[in-house]
């Protein structure tokens, strides 16, 4: 048996625990959000993303490089379905009520992988039918 200690961040968007699971190459994390947390539209040059709701429900957006339509969509605990980002993507999500993501990425975090675009909180707006 041995321990293995991993990343843990809190601040008052989340609670994560980051690359949990040692000698894979790439990080399995989770993170607790409130509800109406924005995590910003980033992009990974390089590796993949990897994310399950376990609790909770996230709004995602998804926009694309090569002229795509945005892509809009909620994802829950209900889901039972893996998304998967590839690099290029910019990508974000928003938790409609207090949520766990899971997630794994195929590499190790590299901030200089990651580039950041500003959003206004108006585009992160649900439409209720």
């Amino acid at each position: 048996m041995e321990w293995h200690t991993h990343r843990f961040h809190e601040d008052a968007r989340r609670r994560g625990f980051y690359d949990i699971i040692p000698d894979v190459p790439g990080e399995m994390n989770f993170t607790h959000m409130p509800s109406g947390v924005i995590c910003g539209l980033h992009l990974h040059k390089q590796h993949t993303d990897y994310f399950a709701v376990a609790k909770g429900s996230i709004l995602m957006r998804l926009l694309y490089e090569d002229g795509r339509p945005e892509e809009k969509f909620v994802v829950s605990e209900h889901t039972h379905q893996t998304i998967i980002i590839p690099p290029g993507v910019w990508h974000g999500y928003k938790a409609l009520e207090p949520t766990v993501l899971v997630f794994y990425i195929d590499g190790k975090f590299n901030a200089a992988d990651e580039l950041r675009r500003p959003t206004k909180s108006e585009e992160w707006a649900t439409e209720i039918k």
